[in-house]
This record gives C-alpha cells, structure tokens and sequence, in this order.
C-alpha cells in the first residue's frame, strides 16, 4: 500500500523548491502533463512499475519520453526511480497540487464529462465555479465515456452529480420502489 506520508515529504520538497526558483506554474503545468499521460498509457505505469526492468532503462526511458519538462522533475523521477517509488508519481502531483491551491488560495475541482470541454464551456464552468466557491479554482478534466452526459464535479471532497447517468439511475429507483 502507498503512503500518503511519503507523498507528501517528495511533494513537499518539490513546492519548496519550486517556490524557490519562482517556477510553480511551469513545474505544475509540466507534472500535470506526465500525470496525464501515464494515465491514458497504462503500459507506462506498468512499465515503471515492473520489477524486473532495470532502473537505469526506466531513467532513460523518462527522461526521453518527457524531453521537454523541467530538469527538476527529471532529477525528481530518478530520485523515485532510484528507491523505488515509482508507483507514486501520480500520488506525489496529487500533493503538489495540494500544497500549491493551499498556498495560493486555489480550489482544485475535478470536472468529469462524457467529451472533452470546449475553450468556452471550460470558461463558462470556471466562472461559475470561481462565483459559487468565492475564489479562484483549477480544473482537472476527466473523460468518462460511461457518464453519456452532463456533467460530474467534485471539490474538497463533495460531489455534485449532474450527469445523465446519475439521472437515469434515480430515475430507475423511483420506478422500481
């Protein structure tokens, strides 16, 4: 089982230094970037993750994979890669996030759609968000096929259901009693 506790102090370190250097939002907008891809290549993750695969390849393997993000991050993930934490990447920008929205004053809201939002749904959203919360607020979109429509938002740990799926299934509990 992963360790919040160890999340947290790699996390830590990383805003810590981020702040430091003045570069948040880039280290932020680059994590976020690895975070989603490994998410959507699972092959990643188990790759990474995969006991028999050499740790010097899964370095190398990041560092040309991600050429692009800052050096820091690159130094991060060898540190995982090298006491192998691997499997905690996602948990670590998880924290990140956390420290950075605490620290900023930012409300991270997890938005779940059947599709993609468009510039101006994701706008619209944002505004009306930023209006009901009273502060400013980040989404982190998710694709959920399953979902048909509408829309699922979760933040600070309550949920707001809006999506067609959920309709239908209170719907199929209305008329089966």
């Amino acid at each position: 089982m992963k360790s919040q506790e160890i999340a947290r102090r790699y996390a830590e370190a990383l805003y810590t230094l981020a702040v430091e250097e003045d570069c948040v939002e880039a280290i932020d907008n680059d994590y976020h970037g690895v975070v989603q891809e490994i998410k959507d290549l699972p092959d990643v993750l188990r790759f990474l993750t995969h006991p028999l695969v050499e740790r010097n390849a899964k370095v190398t393997f990041l560092r040309e994979a991600f050429p692009g993000i800052s050096e820091y991050l690159h130094n991060l993930f060898a540190i995982l890669v090298r006491n192998g934490r691997e499997g905690y990447i996602d948990i670590i920008y998880d924290e990140f996030e956390g420290m950075r929205g605490s620290a900023e004053g930012i409300a991270l809201v997890q938005v779940t759609t059947a599709q993609r939002l468009t510039a101006k749904d994701r706008k619209r959203l944002s505004d009306h968000l930023e209006k009901s919360l009273g502060g400013k607020v980040r989404l982190d979109e998710q694709i959920d096929e399953n979902l048909i429509g509408g829309v699922r938002i979760e933040v600070g740990g309550k949920v707001l259901d809006g999506s067609l799926r959920a309709r239908l299934d209170e719907l199929k509990m209305v008329l089966t009693g």
